[in-house]
C-alpha cells in the first residue's frame, strides 16, 4: 500500500468531500475518485458513504483513519532516518504545567540556535502524552517518572518537586506552612479526571489512609482547575511549576502538602538516538531545565539526577 492513498483517504475523511479534498490535494475528482476506489480494492472494504453534504467514513474508514495517522508519522521519521540529516523533524510532547517554567523558554531557544530543525511540539496530560509516547509518535516527552518505563523509549529522571494545594485568596494558605494530605478529604476538589498522575496520587493517598475523595468537577483544563480554586469552586492539586508566573498568581493562595512530590523524567525514542534533531533537542532541554532551577522561581524543586543535566 502507498502511503500517498492513506494521506488521500484522511484529507477526504477530514473535509467530508471527494471534490474539496480534490481541490486541496491539486487533483481532479475523477483521479481522487479512482484513488480512493483503489484503496478499498486492496483494503476489501467500503470506506466512504454519500451523504447530503459529500461523503462520510464507514466503520472501516475510521477504524483505517484512526491506523492511518501514527503510520504516516512513522513513514516521516523513517525517510528523516534514512536521510540522516542534521537537520529534520523533532516532536516533544510536554505536560501542560511545565508551560511557562520551561517549554516557552525550550521552544525560544531550540529555534535560535537550530533553525533547521522543525519543530513540532504537544502539550497536554500526562496519560494524554503517555499515549501519544506508546503510538511512537514523539521523539522526547516530558511525563512523570514510571518505575516500568515504556517499551522503546529510556528514562531520565529530571527534576523533583513538590504538589501545592490552591485555593482562593479568602483561604489564606501559605507557602511556608504545608498542611498533610489527610486535610484533602475535608475540601471540594478540582482535578483532572483518571489516569492522571496527580489525581492518581491524591486518590491512593488518601485511599491508604482510609479516607474518601470529595471531587466537585472533574476538568482535563490546568488553567481552569486554578480558575476554579480562585472563585472557590473548589481547591486543586498542581505540581508547583504550574504557579511560576501564572497570571492568577495575585488572586490565589497555595500552600504545600506535606510528603508529596511529583518526579518529572525524560523519556527519549530509542529508534530515534541517532537522529541530530533528536540529539540537539535532548541538549536545549538539559540546558533550559537547569536555567529554570538556577533562577530560583521554581518553588521546592531540586534536579532529580543532576549528573543527567550537566552532561
Amino acid at each position: 500500500m502507498e502511503s500517498q492513498l492513506l494521506e488521500y483517504l484522511l484529507r477526504v475523511a477530514e473535509l467530508g468531500s471527494i471534490n474539496k479534498a480534490a481541490l486541496d490535494l491539486q487533483l481532479s475528482q475523477p483521479a481522487l475518485s479512482r484513488h480512493i476506489a483503489r484503496l478499498e480494492e486492496e483494503m476489501g472494504a467500503k470506506l466512504f458513504v454519500r451523504a447530503q453534504s459529500g461523503v462520510r467514513p464507514t466503520d472501516a474508514g475510521l477504524l483505517l483513519c484512526e491506523r492511518a495517522r501514527p503510520l504516516l508519522r512513522q513513514f516521516a521519521l523513517i525517510k528523516e532516518e534514512v536521510g540522516d540529516k542534521a537537520a529534520g523533524v523533532l516532536s516533544v510532547g510536554i505536560a501542560a504545567s511545565w508551560q511557562r517554567v520551561f517549554t516557552s523558554k525550550f521552544v525560544a531557544t531550540l529555534v535560535q540556535q537550530c533553525p533547521a530543525i522543525s519543530l513540532r511540539v504537544v502539550e497536554g496530560l500526562s496519560d494524554r502524552l503517555r499515549d501519544d509516547m506508546l503510538d511512537g509518535l514523539l521523539d522526547l516527552c516530558i511525563l512523570p517518572f514510571d518505575a516500568a518505563s515504556a517499551q522503546g523509549y529510556r528514562q531520565t529522571p529530571l527534576i523533583r518537586e513538590p504538589l501545592v494545594l490552591v485555593g482562593p485568596l479568602s483561604a489564606a494558605l501559605r507557602a511556608d506552612q504545608p498542611i498533610a494530605l489527610s486535610e484533602l478529604e475535608s475540601l471540594r476538589l478540582v482535578l483532572p479526571g483518571r489516569p492522571n498522575a496527580v489525581r492518581r496520587f491524591v486518590e491512593h493517598g488518601l485511599a491508604r489512609r482510609g479516607l474518601v475523595l470529595r471531587v466537585a468537577v472533574e476538568t482535563d483544563t490546568l488553567n481552569l482547575c486554578i480558575e476554579s480554586a480562585r472563585q472557590s469552586i473548589g481547591f486543586t492539586v498542581v505540581p508547583a511549576c504550574a504557579l511560576v508566573e501564572h497570571p492568577l498568581a495575585h488572586a490565589i493562595s497555595w500552600c504545600a502538602l506535606q510528603n508529596s512530590y511529583i518526579t518529572w523524567a525524560l523519556f527519549e525514542n530509542r529508534a530515534r538516538h541517532h537522529s541530530q534533531a533528536v540529539r540537539e533537542g535532548r541538549r536545549i532541554v538539559m540546558k533550559t531545565i537547569e536555567g529554570a532551577l538556577a533562577a530560583g522561581d521554581w518553588f521546592g524543586a531540586e534536579a532529580a539526577n543532576k549528573r543527567a543535566l550537566k552532561a
